[in-house]
């Protein structure tokens, strides 16, 4: 199938076009010239004509004879080129097919006819009458079969210029632009240069080619390269990525994970939550305490900075799981936005710290607070003005128990006792391991009334009978109790325990003289102080 717009198809038909157009405008011209010429060489003819019979036509009209005249006549209308003829002079007349000639208004040539022997005297004339349609007709025709000749010489040419330029331009165009179109890109093919075009614009192009494919390999090699690099790379990475321990999403700003490990879908699985695209923005629906989350997060992101801190995550099991997030927001070349978030997984460690919390604020015997925690909790309560009563408390007997029945049976006097504490004082009360046989109860009231009915309470579930290794003799165990009020008896923490220890001591004291008398509140702090 010819291809219309293939560069041999256009170059062929614009050299036809070219040839036809010069070949007519060739032809025209030498029409044109053909055609004046042979008019030129009718006349020419006709006037050598004339001259054959020049010599009879001057006799006859000397001798005044019509046969003479008549050969001479019939001798001129022989020719195709003239139509018709006549001879006049003064005593002769003859014509041939002049009324025809007159017919067609065809214009004669005036011969004269001169004396035989004078020259200069004129006779008579010879009218030549020219066929002008065959002169005409055969200046056509000669022209025509010029215009012909033209047209076939310009064809024949046109073919030949047509085959060479194919042969020496087209044809190795053609080659070139296969052999590029089957080349492979950053493979080691290349062009090759088409006979004879060595040193030609083809050659050159070809050449430019070439190096053009050099080139583009070279680019190839090393993108290949830096592919292979890449691809390495990002094996590693996703090694790296999907078996770190930290569980690790990438997400968009509408909260769709784009990248997630193995670790971030344990932990969705530990909490017993379904593991699925999204979870919200920046995971919300993973935490307890979403809003103060996002706050967090929101404000570091406000300054362009990483945000981290720790929070709990919700759990459909009995799973208490806390995590250390930490937060990067990431812009890409495109403006397109994303947060990367790691989840730490510091349950662990945050049980670690509520045991160590423990032992630094609860006793480890008894279970309740110990003095640390105590002073910790009084701290509190007087930060947020709180009124409370400080009731601290001495066991009488207790050292009795230890000498006679030994550590452990004090061991269980004490546990004893804090249970007795625990159950016998109000919801809001605290009792505390204060050292040794002294213990507080933090009481929710500011007045005296209140104070004694639970500290009466309590001291009746304390003097309950011990039996210690099969005795008989049961032993009992008091108590003696100062009390101080807060901020009545002193707003100073250290004031407000030792006023409580004062009145605990005058309990003791009393307690010989009257075992009724345990209980004594403090006098409230001097101006001057303790």
């Amino acid at each position: 199938m010819i291809n219309v717009h293939g560069l041999g198809f256009r170059f062929a038909l614009f050299l036809v076009l070219a040839a036809m157009l010069v070949v007519l405008t060739t032809a025209e011209f030498f029409y044109r010239n053909t055609f004046e010429n042979e008019l030129i060489e009718a006349n020419n003819d006709i006037k050598e004509l004339y001259e054959t019979v020049a010599s009879t036509a001057s006799i006859s009209a000397y001798l005044e004879d019509e046969e003479l005249a008549k050969e001479a006549i019939n001798g001129l209308v022989k020719s195709d080129k003239i139509l018709a003829a006549s001879i006049k002079s003064d005593a002769l007349y003859y014509q041939y097919n002049v009324t025809q000639a007159i017919n067609k208004e065809t214009k004669p040539r005036v011969f004269v006819v001169r004396h035989p022997f004078i020259p200069e005297d004129p006779l008579g004339e010879v009218n030549v009458y020219p066929n002008f349609d065959h002169i005409i007709e055969q200046a056509e025709n000669i022209s025509i079969g010029n215009s012909y000749s033209l047209y076939a010489e310009a064809l024949v040419v046109s073919i030949v210029a047509l085959a060479i330029t194919y042969y020496i331009i087209i044809s190795p165009m053609l080659r070139v632009g296969r052999s590029l179109h089957g080349i492979t890109p950053g493979t080691k093919q290349r062009i090759a240069v088409p006979e004879y075009h060595s040193q030609s614009e083809i050659g050159e192009l070809v050449d430019d080619t070439n190096e053009l494919l050099n080139k583009v390999e070279e680019q190839f090699t090393r993108e290949r390269q830096l592919r292979e690099e890449i691809e390495f790379l990002e094996k590693r990475f996703r090694m790296l990525f999907e078996n770190a321990k930290s569980a690790t999403v990438l997400m968009t700003e509408n909260g769709i994970i784009e990248l997630r490990n193995n670790a971030f879908n344990e932990l969705v699985k530990k909490v017993g939550l379904e593991v699925k695209q999204g979870y919200g923005e920046l995971l919300e629906e993973l935490f307890e305490n979403a809003s103060s989350m996002k706050l967090a997060l929101s404000e570091a992101f406000a300054r362009n900075e990483f945000a981290t801190g720790e929070y709990k995550l919700k759990s459909l099991n009995d799973s208490v799981t806390w995590v250390q997030l930490i937060a990067s927001p990431l812009l890409t070349d495109d403006g397109e936005r994303y947060y990367q978030l790691t989840l730490n997984d510091i349950s662990s460690r945050k049980q670690e710290l509520q045991k160590l919390a423990l032992q630094a604020d609860f006793d480890a015997l008894t279970g309740i607070y110990n003095r640390n925690g105590g002073e910790k909790l009084i701290a509190k309560l007087m930060s947020k003005d709180h009124h409370f009563a400080l009731a601290l408390i001495d066991l009488n007997g207790f050292k009795a128990v230890n000498d006679i029945f030994g550590h452990d049976a004090g061991d269980e006097v004490l546990i004893f006792v804090a249970e007795q504490l625990n159950e016998n004082i109000r919801k809001n009360d605290v009792a505390v391991r204060w050292g040794g046989d002294e213990f507080v109860l933090l009481l929710q009231a500011d007045d005296e009334e209140s104070v004694q009915n639970v500290i009466e309470k309590v001291n009746n579930a304390v003097k309950q009978p011990f039996y210690f290794n099969g005795d008989t003799t049961p032993t009992v165990v008091s108590m003696s109790v100062g009390v101080s009020f807060y901020p009545q008896t002193s707003s100073n923490l250290h004031a407000l325990i030792k006023l409580a220890d004062i009145a605990m001591y005058k309990a003791k004291q009393n307690k010989i003289a009257a075992p009724d008398n345990y209980l004594i509140f403090a006098e409230p702090e001097t101006r001057g102080g303790i």
